[in-house]
Parts: structure tokens; C-alpha cells; sequence
């Protein structure tokens, strides 16, 4: 593999990184304020209180971390930006797609052993073949779910609501008044948004930012068990 192939495979492996890291971040903040959402009897401490104001504020300032950072890993077509849009950008180039199968499933360096060390080469060049073949299927069956499940969000209404969301929540003020009430803190139903919408574009985006760390890494992330561990921080933050 040439020097600029490899090159472009690393700064991918780095962006993915970058983008894994925003995500993991997002989950812990969304798991955080997702309490404030999913925990009536955490409420009523609050509840008739002035302090309840400064829960609202807290919530919706989780909420739009957490929008617009998956904002812009999944869909910022900035070329310096390290997102899944710039990711299968470079996938369109199909000599680099090639050379990225070609990366992920190089066995030419496996080290096979036996329990009386007396293989031929033959017989390890056969199962390093073989692996080579397993590790076809799964590159295609990866970028298959990514790909798939990227063009599912970006179609889907979840999509484009976040998609379109940081600017309208930007260009506002935290506050707002209203004669009934006074000032209070905006709603994410003010922008068209629902607060689950948070929570849902973690999810929808999880099957799409793994498998392609995957195939640029040549590895798994256990990121299921670094998502639970969130929930438990979350759970036990608000329950000091």
C-alpha cells in the first residue's frame, strides 16, 4: 500500500476517533438530562420552587449540547470537520474503498500457531486465505449497515430536524417573556423540537459510527458497555 493511501487511511482513523469521543460525550450528557425527562420523583425536590427554573435551564442547556455536537459529527460538510458526512465522502473514491478492503482484510502478517509448532506453510498460508475471505464478508457487511442506516437518517424526520436545529437554537437568547408568565427558558418545542429527540439520535447514529470505527480500525469498540456506565454516573449524579 502507497504512502498517500495509507496517509488518508490514518487521518479517517483520526477523525473517527475524534467523532467516538464527541459521541461518547453527548451520550453521558444525554443520559444526564434524560433523568430531568424520564424521573417524576426526581422532580418533586424542585417542584414549586424558583429553583425548578434552574433545573429547566439546565436541561435545555444539556439538550442543545447535545444536538448540536451529533449535529456536527454526523452531518457537517465542513473539510476540516471530523464527521460521518467527510467519512463517506472519501468512500466515494472507489480505488480508496478498494484499498481500504484491501487494508482490513490483510491476513499477509497473522502469525498461526499450533500446539506442536509443525505446520507447513502451506497449511498456514490456507488459513490465512481463509480468514482473509471471513474478513471480506464482514468489511462489506459493515459498510452495508453504515451506509444503509446513514441514508436512512438523513431521510428520516428525526434527521433533518437535527440537522436544522443548532441555527434556529443559536440565533435565540436563553431567555424569552411571556405575559402569563414572565421570562422563562426556551422549550425545545419552541425551535420544533421534542426532547427525545436527543436520545433518539444517539441511537439511530450508534450502528453507523461503530461500524465504520471498525473498518478503518480493524477492531471492535465495546461501546455498549461505555454507554451503560453513563446511565449509571447519571443515575447516580442526580441521586446525591
Amino acid at each position: 500500500m502507497n504512502s498517500k493511501i495509507q496517509n488518508r487511511i490514518e487521518k479517517n482513523k483520526m477523525m473517527l476517533s475524534s467523532i467516538v469521543n464527541t459521541y461518547f460525550l453527548a451520550d453521558q450528557n444525554q443520559k444526564l438530562f434524560g433523568q430531568l425527562l424520564d424521573n417524576p420523583d426526581l422532580l418533586v425536590r424542585w417542584d414549586g420552587s424558583y429553583a425548578l427554573n434552574g433545573v429547566n435551564n439546565i436541561r435545555f442547556s444539556l439538550y442543545m449540547y447535545v444536538l448540536s455536537e451529533m449535529r456536527a459529527i454526523l452531518f457537517d460538510t465542513h473539510k476540516k470537520v471530523a464527521s460521518i458526512h467527510n467519512i463517506f465522502n472519501s468512500l466515494e473514491d472507489e480505488n480508496f474503498l478498494n484499498q481500504l478492503r484491501k487494508f482490513f482484510c490483510d491476513t499477509s502478517q497473522k502469525e498461526i500457531l499450533s500446539f506442536d509448532r509443525n505446520l507447513s506453510e502451506e497449511t498456514k498460508d490456507y488459513f490465512r486465505a481463509e480468514d482473509n475471505k471471513l474478513k471480506a464478508t464482514w468489511f462489506d457487511k459493515l459498510l452495508e449497515q453504515a451506509t444503509t442506516n446513514y441514508k436512512v437518517l438523513l431521510t428520516s424526520e428525526i434527521g433533518s430536524r437535527v440537522n436544522n436545529a443548532r441555527n434556529k437554537m443559536i440565533s435565540h437568547k436563553e431567555f424569552q417573556s411571556a405575559d402569563d408568565i414572565g421570562r422563562r427558558v426556551f422549550e425545545a418545542n419552541d425551535f420544533g423540537l421534542v426532547y427525545s429527540d436527543a436520545r433518539d439520535i444517539i441511537d439511530m447514529s450508534h450502528d453507523i459510527i461503530f461500524p465504520l470505527y471498525s473498518l478503518f480500525t480493524k477492531s471492535h469498540f465495546d461501546s455498549k458497555n461505555s454507554m451503560n456506565h453513563h446511565k449509571i454516573v447519571a443515575k447516580e449524579f442526580w441521586a446525591k
